[in-house]
């Protein structure tokens, strides 16, 4: 009776551990490591900022797809793809660019736009910015705005 004991009390153990890291995942869904950034320490106007950032998006409970919110950036931006199927919609026009793993996407300065993802999905960004200026601003969504003019 006692080894059975002794069983209960592992599965029961494992199986917390598991909850637990499985709780872990279900709050930390997007995760961003900066691999370079170039900012100069009190950077002007006359110098360029370049900043690689690699993220990583995993589906959870609380966050079952990505979307990186209407917003514009003052240079232009790579972004390209390592794994899973992202889109990408810059405007006005608002046009929706599907990509894949391999495949990039280079963002106009100061043109709004949205990335999302269904699903899992890695993916890097390259900014290309004035050293003065912040990485992105928020901005209200232009396709919405399009869309109620038809």
């Amino acid at each position: 009776m006692r080894v059975f004991r002794s069983k209960k009390w592992l599965i029961v153990t494992v199986v917390g551990v598991a909850a637990a890291v499985g709780g872990g995942v279900a709050v930390a869904t997007v995760t961003s490591t900066v691999l370079s950034d170039t900012h100069p320490a009190g950077g002007s106007a006359n110098e360029v900022r370049m900043r690689i950032v690699r993220s990583d998006f995993v589906p959870s409970a609380d966050q079952p797809t990505f979307s990186s919110g209407w917003h514009t950036h003052p240079g232009p931006v790579i972004f390209q793809v390592q794994e899973g199927r992202m889109k990408v919609t810059q405007g006005p026009p608002c046009r929706t660019t599907k990509l894949g793993p391999g495949e990039t996407y280079v963002e106009i300065p100061e043109h709004p736009v949205v990335a999302t993802a269904k699903r899992a999905a890695k993916w890097t960004t390259t900014f290309i910015l004035p050293a003065d200026k912040p990485l992105l601003t928020p901005t209200d969504d232009p396709c919405r705005l399009d869309h109620h003019d038809d």
